[in-house]
This record gives C-alpha cells, structure tokens and sequence, in this order.
C-alpha cells in the first residue's frame, strides 16, 4: 500500500472510497477544481489529505481528524469544519493546530524545525506516522453517528 494508492486503487470498501470522495469534494470546491491541491491517499486503511490549511485523516473507524495549520483563517477553519461535519455515517473530530514554518510548511518535529519541505517522500512509513501524530491531541467532538442510531431505534 503507497502513495500510488489512490481512491480508486485502495482496496477500502466502496463506503470509505465515498467518504474519502467527500472529504477531497470539500477541498476541491474551496481551490474550485484544482484537484492537485484536494487529491489524498489512502495508506494502511487510513485516508490522507493535506492542504496548505488542514490535514484530514479519515480513520479506519470512520472518524474524520481534523488539524488546521496554525495559520488557517478561523472563518475558513469554520467553513471546512461546517463542511466536513455534513459527511454522513462519520463522525468528526477538531484536533490542536499544527506549527507551521515561514513558507506554510507543516512543522514536523518542533525542537529541530524541520519541516515537511525536506521529508524523503520514499520514507513513506515515517511520513504518514508524522501525520498521524498531528491529529492525536483532540479539541473538540462531534459525535453523530451514535445520536442517529439511537433516533432511528427510538
């Protein structure tokens, strides 16, 4: 499983790929169709996106993670949040900002400032475990998934 794995060619189920579908579609409205700016990946049954505003982690359990960059309009966080939260059968999660170095990039490791401008994209496996780690400290829950069953067995 690489970075060639797109949704397409991920061997995900046919609801993740809509998922991961949705979550590209906000991005590609917000950058109006340039898709080079709103394609992810999927990776170890994970899907990734990073723009130069937030990083999306869709999780195997279908929570959707979300960090902003630290330089992220708070009206534009809101419009991404109001966005991400309409995906149905997910539930989303607004996770602490993520440093960012004078040309935007994200910061990957805080004490030494390097950031991902010099990662080695063949060190996939380190990559997507730095991403990972940028969505780990959550701020704020919306859970639905649970208030909709619970609607529908009410």
């Amino acid at each position: 499983m690489g970075m060639e794995d797109s949704i397409q060619t991920a061997d995900v189920s046919a609801e993740r790929k809509r998922m991961a579908r949705e979550i590209e579609a906000v991005f590609e409205r917000f950058y109006k169709g340039k898709t080079a700016y709103s394609q992810g990946q999927f990776y170890k049954n994970e899907f990734y996106l990073r723009t130069d505003y937030a990083l999306i982690v869709l999780s195997s359990k279908n929570d959707i993670l979300v960090s902003f960059a630290d330089h992220t309009r708070p009206s534009y966080a809101a419009l991404f949040t109001l966005l991400l939260d309409d995906i149905e059968d997910t539930n989303l999660f607004i996770c602490e900002d993520y440093t960012t170095d004078k040309h935007g990039s994200m910061v990957l490791d805080e004490v030494d400032g390097t950031s991902t401008g010099v990662v080695i994209w063949d060190q996939k496996e380190r990559y997507y475990s730095m991403l990972r780690e940028k969505v780990q400290k959550v701020v704020i829950r919306k859970i639905k998934r649970e208030a909709e069953q619970q609607e529908r067995e009410g």
